[in-house]
C-alpha cells in the first residue's frame, strides 16, 4: 500500500496536460500516431464505453503494417504511444482493409498478408487492452485475393473478400473458430467477376453483402446484394440488381449502410450520367417500389458524386458533392429520404455549399446524432492546403449550428481517409494527414451542439457516479488494485487489471466532469 501511495504522489506531481486528449480547438487535433514513415488508410470504430479503435497502415519499419490504438471517451490513447502492431506486412503499396467490433467488445481486423505462395487473407481478434486474441488465415496463398471486409453479426463476426473471379466468406465466433465448413463462395450468374464490396449484419444472424459486378473489363460495372442466412446459405432467390442501368466508375467500391431494421440503405454514383442514386433493400431483399432513386434532379447540367449516408430514425441522409459540366468547379450538397423512397428536401436537395472554383472539397464522412445528420468533409483552396469542417443538419433540411460550418482541422495539410462512427452524444473521427511532412494519424471529437474536445457527459474516472473525479474514485481504483473480475469499475482501461494505467487516466481526467 506504502508502494502505492508513493506512486500516486509521483503521478500527481508528473500530471498537469502529459497526456493528450481530444482537443477543443481545430489547431490542435490529437496525433493518434505521428511514428517515422506513412501511416495510411484510417479505420475508426465506436467502442459502447463512448471511445473507439483506431486501425491504419504503418510503414515506420516498411511493408505497411497492421497496428492500431485505442481511444478512451476523452480521446486519451489507452495503449502504446503510436499504436500496437497487429500484423507485421512486407508491401510497398495497399489496399482497402476492414475493422469491427465484436459483441464482447474486442476489435476485429480483416486484411491481405502476405504469406509463402502469394498473399492470403487473415482475421485478427484484438482484446480492450491491446492484445492480439488470435489470428485466423481465412484463405491462404495461391489465388488473387483483395479488400477484405468483416461486420459483427450476433456473438460471431463475418468476414468476406475477393477471390479471382469470386467473393468469399467465413463466420467466426469470439474465440477465432470456424463456424462454416463449408465456406460460401458467391459468384457471376453471367460468368463474370463479383468482387464483395462492403458487409453488414441482417436479422437473426445473418448479414447482407454488397458486390461490385462486371462481364468484361470495359464493360459495366454494375452494384448487385445478396442475404448470407446464418449457415451460409444464399438468402435471396438471386443476386439483387440494385442498378437499373449506367455504370459504376471502374475502382468504385461503394459502401452501404444498415437501416437497423436488418435491411440496408445504399448509395452510389455512375457515370453516364455523373449522378448519384440510392436505393433500399429489406431483409426480405425487397427494392423500393420506385427502384433507383436519383439524388438529386431538375439541376439541369449539375452533376453529383461521392455520396455518404446516415440512417436518421426511418429515414435516410445523403451528402454529395456537387459538380459544374466542366467538373472544374464544386459544391457540397444533401438529401433526405422517407422511408419509402421520396426525396424529402427538394428535387435538388439543400445547398451546404455553392459550387464554386475555390474551394475544392474531398473526403466526406457523415454520421448521426439527436440533434441531426452531421458530415464532416475536407476544404482546399488549393492542392496539399486542405482542412477539415462539418455541418449538421436536422430533419427539415436546416442548419443546426450558428456558425453553420465548423472548423474541424484548421492547419492546412494534404488530408484524406476521413473515418467517422458516432459515440456518445457526438462523433469521433480520424484521418491521414501530413502537416508534418509525413502522413500521420490525427483524430476529433464533434460534440452535437457544435462544440469540439470531450462531451458534457464524457467522464471515464467518474467511478462513484459523483460527476466529479477525486478521492473517492481513487480509493476505489487503490481498494481494487491488481487482477480484475469480469465486473471492474475500476478498470478503466479495460486491460483486465487495475494498475498505473488506470491511475493515469484518472489523474488525467481529475476534477469536476466537464
Amino acid at each position: 500500500m506504502k508502494l502505492i501511495m508513493t506512486s500516486i504522489g509521483v503521478l500527481f506531481c508528473l500530471k498537469v496536460s502529459a497526456f493528450a486528449q481530444w482537443s477543443d480547438v481545430p489547431d490542435m487535433n490529437l496525433a493518434i500516431c505521428s511514428a517515422g514513415g506513412e501511416q495510411a488508410i484510417t479505420k475508426l470504430v465506436a467502442t459502447d464505453d463512448g471511445g473507439c479503435f483506431v486501425s491504419w497502415f504503418d510503414n515506420r519499419s516498411s511493408g505497411y503494417d497492421v497496428y492500431m490504438q485505442r481511444l478512451s471517451p476523452e480521446g486519451i490513447p489507452l495503449w502504446q504511444a503510436d499504436g500496437v502492431l497487429i500484423a507485421e506486412r512486407n508491401y510497398s503499396w495497399t489496399m482497402d482493409f476492414d475493422l469491427t467490433v465484436d459483441s464482447v467488445g474486442n476489435a476485429v481486423v480483416a486484411y491481405r498478408q502476405n504469406m509463402l505462395g502469394g498473399d492470403g487473407v487473415v482475421v485478427s481478434s484484438v482484446s480492450p487492452k491491446g492484445v492480439v486474441r488470435w489470428s485466423k488465415t481465412v484463405q491462404g496463398a495461391g489465388s488473387f485475393v483483395a479488400s477484405p471486409v468483416v461486420t459483427a453479426s450476433g456473438a460471431d463476426v463475418v468476414a468476406g473478400w475477393s477471390s479471382e473471379n469470386v467473393s468469399n466468406f467465413q463466420r467466426l465466433d469470439v474465440s477465432g473458430n470456424f463456424l462454416w465448413n463449408d465456406p460460401p463462395s458467391v459468384d457471376d450468374p453471367q460468368g463474370g467477376t463479383l468482387q464483395v464490396s462492403d458487409l453488414h449484419p441482417s436479422l437473426g444472424g445473418s448479414v447482407i453483402a454488397s458486390f461490385v459486378q462486371y462481364t468484361t473489363f470495359s464493360g459495366p460495372k454494375k452494384l448487385l446484394a445478396q442475404q448470407l442466412n446464418s449457415n451460409g446459405i444464399e438468402v435471396w432467390l438471386q443476386l439483387s440488381n440494385l442498378m437499373e442501368n449506367n455504370s459504376l466508375q471502374y475502382g468504385a467500391y461503394p459502401e452501404f449502410i444498415s437501416d437497423e431494421n436488418g435491411g440496408a440503405f445504399f448509395t452510389w454514383y455512375g457515370t453516364n450520367p455523373l449522378q448519384c442514386f440510392a436505393t433500399h433493400v429489406n431483409s426480405n431483399g425487397d427494392i423500393w417500389q420506385s427502384g433507383q432513386v436519383q439524388v438529386a434532379s431538375g439541376l439541369s447540367s449539375t452533376q453529383s458524386v461521392n455520396p455518404t449516408a446516415v440512417v436518421d430514425g426511418d429515414s435516410f441522409v445523403v451528402f454529395f458533392r456537387t459538380l459544374d459540366s466542366s467538373q472544374n468547379n464544386d459544391g457540397v450538397s444533401a438529401q433526405r429520404f422517407s422511408a419509402d423512397g421520396n426525396r424529402l428536401w427538394g428535387a435538388g436537395g439543400i445547398t451546404i455549399k455553392p459550387i464554386s472554383s475555390s474551394p475544392q472539397y474531398g473526403s466526406f464522412a457523415a454520421g448521426i446524432t439527436e440533434q441531426g445528420a452531421i458530415l464532416c468533409f475536407g476544404e482546399a483552396p488549393s492542392w496539399g492546403l486542405d482542412v477539415i469542417n462539418a455541418t449538421c443538419l436536422n430533419v427539415k433540411g436546416a442548419s443546426v449550428w450558428s456558425p453553420t460550418i465548423l472548423a474541424i482541422s484548421s492547419t492546412p495539410s494534404s488530408i484524406s481517409r476521413i473515418a467517422l462512427d458516432t459515440t456518445g452524444n457526438g462523433v469521433v473521427l480520424a484521418w491521414q494527414d501530413d502537416r508534418s511532412g509525413a502522413n500521420d494519424i490525427y483524430g476529433q471529437r464533434v460534440n452535437a451542439d457544435g462544440t469540439l474536445g470531450n462531451s458534457e457527459t464524457s467522464c471515464t474516472g467518474d467511478i462513484n457516479g459523483d460527476s466529479t473525479v477525486g478521492v473517492g474514485d481513487l480509493l476505489i481504483v487503490i481498494d481494487a488494485w491488481g487482477a480484475c473480475g469480469l465486473v471492474c469499475d475500476a478498470d478503466i482501461d479495460g486491460d483486465g487489471l487495475v494498475g498505473v494505467s488506470d491511475l493515469l487516466v484518472l489523474i488525467d481526467v481529475w476534477g469536476t466532469c466537464s
